[in-house]
């Protein structure tokens, strides 16, 4: 007898599957879709991102003058910066790239002379610094007084060593990082919350519920040194 009614119950489901959800769920599944669908609306990452940049600049006052892009050996931004002498530092040489790149470590370079730098900036760098404080101590001390300096980075994302991956940040967990500087802005971006990467530069890993990685979540940072 138990097995009949289990028998009609699995029959009632299969004809119709939408007893078996509550309208809760079903509408909570429908608004996590949109939610995966929605980062197509947004203004595209570099834009987001640059748009940060600009306006901390302009509210510091910087228009031109010595640029430092960490990290940009590969995917060099100078011509997003033209007004700036565009420079870059990275670990390694990249003689492809179309720019001149300094080989050194940012947690330390004394090579390099204090205030040196207007803008200092990074974009997917922060997570792979092994001491971001040593690297936040030598940003501040090569940034000339009134200079910005922006970073991009990571509060929720993937596992991806390249080739180390040490770090997630939180807006305060940067403002604490450059805590001598005059903060400009620090925010989360939760345009690309529920962006489904599966297939994309190897992202294999099998997605959840959602459609994706349940957070994909980046968190911007910039700041002023204090005139003297």
């Amino acid at each position: 007898m138990i097995l009949k009614r289990r028998l009609w119950a699995a029959y009632r489901g299969f004809r119709s599957p939408e007893r078996l959800v509550s309208l809760a769920a079903v509408k909570r599944m429908k608004q996590a879709d949109e939610e995966r669908q929605a980062w197509q609306q947004e203004a595209p990452r570099w834009e987001r991102i640059a748009t940060i940049a600009c306006d901390a600049l302009q509210e510091a006052g910087v228009t031109g003058g010595q640029m430092l892009e960490i990290g940009g050996r590969l995917n060099p931004r100078q011509a997003e910066f033209p007004a700036f002498e565009y420079h870059a530092l990275d670990l390694e040489d990249a003689p492809d790239a179309g720019v001149q790149v300094a080989v050194g470590d940012i947690t330390n370079c004394p090579h390099i002379p204090d205030e040196s730098y207007d803008f200092i900036f990074s974009l997917d760098v922060f997570e792979h610094i092994d001491k971001p404080w040593l690297a936040a101590q030598e940003i501040q001390r090569l940034l000339k007084p009134g200079g910005v300096t922006m970073h991009s980075t990571l509060f929720s994302w993937r596992y991806h060593p390249c080739p180390i991956d040490y770090w997630r940040y939180s807006a305060e967990g940067l403002k604490s990082l450059f805590d001598g500087l005059e903060c400009l802005h620090a925010d989360f971006d939760f345009s690309e919350r529920r962006r489904d990467l599966r297939g994309r530069d190897g992202n294999l890993i099998d997605c959840d519920a959602i459609g994706g990685w349940r957070e994909n979540v980046r968190v911007n940072y910039a700041g002023r040194k204090p005139l003297r």
